[in-house]
């Protein structure tokens, strides 16, 4: 016998000692080629509590219960330390500085810091011309969150989305559009 004709038979007597050349992974998309498959008997009882874990944690976390005051001002404290928006506010410019931030959704008493001075609440802006951060949406759903604000005297729009991580919660995205 040959060195090749050694080495052909050597994979061919793998192959049928593995069973022959593995099944290709079935894909989430594809259907069952077969008719229904069923699981081993024990596996479904062992997968359940599993199941209604994540869907317990699931429903804690859209439950839509509101997000306390603490977590809401630590997370407009991010919004308005973002380096993204800093380019905007000019707070070296007349007016602008203190910071002035409104909106419906802001929490009474929120207390924030911009540039060692503290954020000033507002009414809201009484025309385009006015230095005010307006907050139009804060969204905390769980350990994600979303705030979208508009600062009209430069003619940005903003919306930042931030995770809670284990030390607290992070900026994860910034995006400024100018309109």
């Amino acid at each position: 016998m040959t060195a090749r004709g050694a080495v052909w038979l050597l994979v061919v007597l793998s192959a049928v000692a593995c069973g022959g050349p593995a099944a290709p992974a079935a894909s989430a998309e594809a259907p069952p080629e077969t008719g229904e498959a069923k699981p081993p008997a024990g596996d479904a009882a062992a997968d359940a509590p599993a199941e209604a874990d994540n869907a317990a944690a699931s429903d804690k976390a859209s439950s839509g219960a509101p997000a306390s005051d603490d977590d809401v001002t630590k997370i407009l404290q991010l919004v308005v330390d973002d380096p993204e928006l800093d380019r905007y506010l000019h707070l070296g410019e007349p007016g602008r500085f203190p910071l002035q931030i409104a909106g419906e959704k802001l929490p009474s008493g929120v207390k924030l810091i911009k540039a060692t001075e503290p954020v000033k609440v507002v009414d809201g802006p009484k025309s385009k011309k006015d230095a005010v951060l307006v907050v139009t949406e804060i969204d905390v759903q769980g350990d994600k969150a979303t705030v979208r604000y508009r600062y009209d005297i430069e003619g940005i729009r903003g919306n930042v989305t931030l995770a809670r991580a284990g030390h607290g919660w992070e900026l994860k995205n910034s995006r400024l559009v100018e309109h």
